[in-house]
């Protein structure tokens, strides 16, 4: 997917998943990568080196200021990334932030507000929808009655930035978020109610949910099970894994998400796997809406109703209670 003509961006935050989107940013025809800019001055420059960037800068002000910089891609610890879209968006930069949206439902509503106000394009990187296997999918099975699906990574050390309750969020809300996002795009009807089981199973000296086993009830009667968790990669099933039925049809998702086989008619369909192809799903069709000034490829409103949900089971493990969702404060979000 090429684009009719080339968006100047920036990449703030040059770590490990900053460097993805450079990967592919640095080769792709339709954008220049113009700016890197880091905290750590020295890692911004090895970036810019690295990936050809036209320069590195230690001052986030500076991308804001430069009018040759149209897209910027946030890169950045979860707890960073409300105040620094309120900035790209202010400043009228287009921008790709990084999942989750935000870790808490104030920070999701300020992101929201300032998109809605300066009119910029904004995305969320929940690239799992791009998937090719997942894409045929959803085309395979439009109205799911039944999903079990699961993120269950290796163990995270405790230390990790990603573990810690203010930068991070610990595991459920910083990749649970993944799955729950598909699931939620996978079916037409909104949720309306969770009910999560779990707790801190590995992470003794952090205030975080570290395991979790959620159950999503739809608004058309449909329910979904996914469980989270840091507890050792399933040999088979693989860290991402999905599987729906309809009452007719059938589908599993395995293999991170990159392989499909399908049952109809008592037919099992195995089809061809796919090569994860990583920031380069959700890169391509951001940089081809800011070209030709489209919509959105994953709006900052679905993004947030799926912080929402992931909030609402923390809540709903917290207090043995189901929530509702279709009541403060998480309607606004649905």
């Amino acid at each position: 997917m090429s684009t009719s003509r080339i968006v100047r961006a920036a990449i703030i935050g040059c770590g490990s998943y900053g460097a993805e989107h450079a990967k592919f940013l640095s080769t792709y025809p339709g954008v220049k990568l113009h700016a890197v800019a880091d905290l750590a001055v020295e890692r911004a420059e090895e970036f810019r080196v690295k990936f050809g960037a036209g320069y590195a800068t230690g001052d986030v002000a500076r991308i804001w200021a430069d009018p040759e910089i149209e897209a910027v891609w946030i890169c950045t610890q979860h707890h960073t990334h409300a105040p620094l879209a309120e900035a790209a968006a202010a400043a009228g930069k287009h921008f790709l932030l990084e999942k989750p949206l935000a870790i808490t439902l104030a920070d999701c509503d300020r992101i929201v507000t300032a998109v809605e106000r300066s009119g910029v394009i904004a995305a969320a990187g929940f690239k799992l929808r791009f998937f090719p296997a997942v894409v045929a999918a959803r085309a395979f099975l439009a109205k799911p009655t039944l999903t079990m699906a699961q993120v269950i990574d290796d163990h995270w050390p405790s230390d990790f930035w990603a573990n810690d309750p203010v930068q991070g969020g610990g595991n459920v809300l910083s990749q649970g978020c993944h799955m729950i996002d598909t699931v939620l795009h996978l079916h037409p009807s909104r949720p309306v109610r969770v009910y999560a089981a779990g707790g801190n199973r590995h992470h003794p000296s952090r205030e975080i949910v570290d395991t979790a086993a959620i159950t999503l009830t739809f608004a058309d009667g449909a329910v979904a099970n996914v469980a989270v968790g840091d507890c050792g990669v399933p040999p088979h099933a693989s860290k991402f894994a999905m599987q729906q039925s309809d009452g007719a049809r059938s589908f599993s998702l395995f293999n991170r998400l990159n392989s499909l086989m399908t049952r109809e008619d008592k037919k099992i369909t195995e089809h061809p796997a796919h090569e994860e192809l990583g920031a380069a799903v959700i890169d391509a069709p951001f940089i081809a809406a800011v070209a030709e000034g489209k919509g959105s490829p994953v709006s900052v409103q679905s993004a947030r109703r799926t912080s929402a949900v992931v909030l609402a089971a923390l809540e709903s493990i917290k207090t043995g209670h189901v929530v509702d969702l279709t009541a403060p404060p998480y309607a606004a979000a649905m």
